[in-house]
């Protein structure tokens, strides 16, 4: 899961058992501040920070202060500076043959040949994409066993949120 904005999506997706949950981080107090709360109500996720990596102080705070299981990259340089996480890169911005080995790729969907999914490295590659029943369906049919990575939504109210479309996209995955 990507880009979690509430507490709504936050124990909703750890309630369907997802690995991975990722937020933004900034230079704006209140970004930690969601961070710790949501780290306080989910358990059982990894939780990722996307942040500015080429902010370096920001990237420090976020290693001493948030403590990520993962960070998102978009950049190659700053990695060595974070030892002790698991690396991510999307690869909007970065070439995925270049990143480290055992780094985890986000590829887009729409940037990759349908022939060439099946090549990935299941380990290590999540698929993104704004899902729908019948895409999701075809690219698992097709073979793909590598990672699904959906992106949080806006909520209806506070704490309301519809969520029949990934009911449905998430029992795909985990039938």
């Amino acid at each position: 899961m990507r880009n979690i904005k509430h507490l709504t999506d936050a124990r909703y997706f750890a309630a369907m058992g997802v690995d991975w949950m990722s937020m933004e981080l900034n230079n704006d107090p209140a970004s930690f501040m969601k961070w710790h709360t949501l780290r306080d109500w989910v358990e059982g996720v990894k939780l990722v920070a996307e942040i500015n990596t080429a902010d370096e102080m920001l990237l420090a705070k976020t290693i001493i202060d948030a403590k990520p299981h993962g960070i998102i990259f978009t950049q190659l340089s700053g990695t060595e500076n974070a030892p002790d996480v698991e690396l991510f890169f999307d690869t909007r911005y970065v070439d995925r043959d270049e990143c480290p080995t055992g780094s985890f790729k986000i590829i887009p969907f729409e940037n990759i040949g349908a022939d060439q999914i099946l090549h990935l490295n299941p380990d290590t590659t999540f698929l993104q994409h704004d899902w729908t029943v019948d895409l999701l369906a075809h690219v698992l049919q097709a073979g793909y066993r590598g990672g699904i990575c959906f992106t949080g939504g806006d909520e209806d109210a506070t704490g309301m949120r519809n969520y029949e479309l990934m009911d449905q996209l998430l029992s795909l995955v985990n039938p």
